[in-house]
């Protein structure tokens, strides 16, 4: 990247992509970035995490015993529980919690330092933005997004049960042989596949709204709301497109329902 560039997507992608298969063997203060980049961006997001996929699978379970009881199919319940969390809840939901914490604080991070001078003396220097300052951050992303689904739909699980077990007198067993039998691998791996993309998309989003960042002080408040708003609009946009191709593939019988 050169100093004073507008930096595009198109540009930011291959200045990361050159970045990561020129060198492919990271210096160990890149490891720290990395390390110190997912700690901040996936492991003090457990909590809150925790507390919005609890509240999602209990409150979903519940509507779904509501509903399904009139029909006396009640015993469905976890299935479509699985389903829905892997599918559609889980990857959405761990997005919103990582765009509102870190696609905010790495845009607006981004931005201090663009309006700081501190990229452009970075770059003047010779040395790689995008390898040393976006990459680690985009591994962080990449990694911990994928991860935080995952325990999103344990989490949304656990809560569900509870109201299984409440309400329907279901016990863990019951719960998990109804939730996983036959087994659908391809339910999880739709939603670790859905967030791995919208790792990519809304670390993207952050680092062209903070490198693009221009004024005072008080442009980094602005490039962190329009990086959120605009993180939001395209995992909404994305996850359409994703279900969409989804249900083409499943007409077109290359895969399973």
């Amino acid at each position: 990247m050169k100093p004073g560039r507008e930096y595009s997507y198109a540009g930011l992608s291959i200045s990361l992509c050159r970045g990561a298969l020129e060198r492919p063997w990271l210096p160990l203060t890149m490891w720290k970035a990395f390390f110190n980049r997912s700690l901040d961006i996936g492991v003090r997001a457990v909590p809150t995490v925790f507390l919005m996929a609890f509240c999602v699978g209990s409150v979903v379970a519940i509507v779904l015993i509501e509903q399904l009881q009139e029909l006396s199919m009640e015993e469905t319940v976890p299935r479509l529980i699985w389903i829905i969390l892997n599918q559609q809840l889980a990857p959405m939901l761990a997005a919103v919690v990582f765009i509102g914490r870190s696609v905010s604080g790495s845009a607006a991070e981004l931005a201090n330092m663009k309006i700081g001078e501190e990229i452009k003396a970075l770059e003047t220097m010779g040395v790689d933005v995008s390898r040393y300052l976006l990459l680690p951050l985009l591994g962080g992303f990449v990694v911990m997004l994928p991860v935080m689904e995952i325990y999103t739909v344990g989490v949304g699980l656990l809560g569900a049960h509870g109201v299984c077990s409440l309400v329907m007198a279901m016990d863990a067993k019951q719960f998990v042989l109804r939730a996983l039998v036959p087994p659908r691998m391809q339910d999880a791996f739709i939603g670790v596949g859905k967030s791995a993309v919208f790792a990519v998309v809304v670390a993207m989003i952050a680092f062209r709204k903070g490198l693009n960042a221009t004024g005072g002080s008080d442009a980094v408040g602005r490039v962190a709301t329009a990086a959120v708003v605009s993180s939001l609009a395209a995992v909404t946009l994305v996850n359409a497109v994703i279900t969409g191709l989804q249900n083409v593939l499943i007409a077109a019988g290359l895969m399973n329902k």
